[in-house]
């Protein structure tokens, strides 16, 4: 195989977004076979503006019955559908791209790593913001012990301030019945998988979460989390789609230093002696005795890295490339969102992993509450 053929399941606004990066034979070994539409307008934007050798199907029954015109699929619908496609997928040995979340449920994230797994096939995340520079040097930092061991993390995020004309834009957004959630598990996933990217997974956490604290619907607006983790790292994660005024805010302490990441401005501290060894040897009541260099850095504001991502995945498949972001790993951010939805319900510390069967059970209860409420 010296080129991959991406069918694209989902033509809304992302699915153009890929369909055109695709059509322009910018993606070294990649070429956009196929489209499928739900929609009649969709079908005739895809017509009008992809290549006339791009098939367009309507049904995605048609899509995979044909399947020998494929050899991959990037999966961009509501969040609900994506399993059934990656399974089906994989049953039929192709290689699977799924837009971010990976699916409402942890339940449903681990069939497909299962099918993934029983498939021998590629199987990635959309999770392109693993690739933004300054996430970047932070896991640097990190990684290198350059801060010492972490005892405190705190990410605020505001960045995603959304209107009610956006919830409304598609009849999938922002409900539990459709979207399996609000905040956390549509642009909560990006930000979830940058912390579990840097930090890893936590042993429990305890969630407050504000449901419709900004709009007239019953899920999440606004979300805090505390988490626990097994060195006794102090963790808190905060993100709302109700606050106009944009900023990410990402503070680490480390035993030998410390870094503030505000939007694209990186200042860190770094201590000469580690303070915890400081603490035990200095002549001093604080840190007058604490030698402490402090440099700031700043990234510039980067397009959205859609185009790497997607060469990366072709470049997986016929050269063997390790993948920017597994599809496996989909399930952790996953599990932060579940496992602070449940938190919530049940007002407690909840222990990572949780059970999966649990939370499908609450789910469909907030389902029935929410088709009670509005239908």
């Amino acid at each position: 195989m010296n080129q991959v053929r991406i069918a694209i399941i989902g033509i809304g606004g992302m699915g153009k977004k890929y369909a055109k990066i695709i059509d322009r034979g910018i993606i070294r070994g990649m070429t956009l076979a196929a489209v499928t539409c739900r929609s009649e307008e969709n079908a005739v934007w895809a017509k009008e503006n992809l290549n006339n050798q791009t098939k367009v199907y309507q049904d995605t029954n048609q899509l995979f019955e044909e399947s020998d015109q494929f050899d991959a699929v990037l999966i961009v619908t509501p969040h609900k559908t994506h399993p059934e496609f990656a399974i089906r997928a994989f049953e039929h040995k192709k290689h699977v791209f799924c837009d971010k979340p990976a699916s409402i449920s942890i339940d449903q994230a681990e069939r497909m790593n299962h099918a993934a797994k029983v498939s021998n096939m590629k199987y990635a995340m959309m999770f392109h913001q693993r690739l933004y520079k300054k996430y970047e040097r932070v896991k640097e930092l990190i990684e290198s012990k350059e801060l010492g061991d972490i005892k405190r993390v705190l990410l605020e995020n505001t960045k995603y301030y959304r209107t009610s004309y956006y919830h409304k834009s598609s009849n999938w957004r922002s409900s539990w019945n459709h979207e399996g959630g609000g905040v956390l598990i549509n642009q909560g996933q990006h930000m979830l998988d940058i912390w579990q990217w840097l930090f890893g997974m936590p042993k429990s956490l305890c969630a407050k979460i504000c449901y419709g604290k900004y709009n007239d619907f019953l899920v999440d607006d606004e979300a805090t989390i505390y988490m626990q983790y097994e060195n006794q790292m102090s963790a808190v994660f905060f993100i709302t789609t109700g606050e106009a005024a944009s900023e990410e805010r990402l503070e680490i302490i480390g035993t030998k230093g410390k870094l503030l990441l505000i939007d694209n401005h990186l200042k860190i501290w770094r201590y000469e002696t580690d303070s915890e060894e400081y603490a035990k040897t200095a002549k001093a009541f604080s840190t007058e005795e604490l030698k402490i260099d402090i440099k700031e850095e700043e990234f510039e504001v980067q397009v959205d890295p859609y185009e790497e991502m997607l060469q990366n995945f072709a470049d997986v498949i016929l050269k063997g490339e390790s993948l920017i972001a597994p599809g496996v790993e989909g399930s952790n951010a996953l599990a932060l969102a579940n496992a602070a939805y449940l938190s919530s319900w049940k007002q407690e510390t909840v222990s990572l992993p949780i059970q999966a069967k649990l939370y499908e059970e609450q789910l469909k209860q907030k389902m029935e509450e929410e088709s009670k409420k509005f239908h």
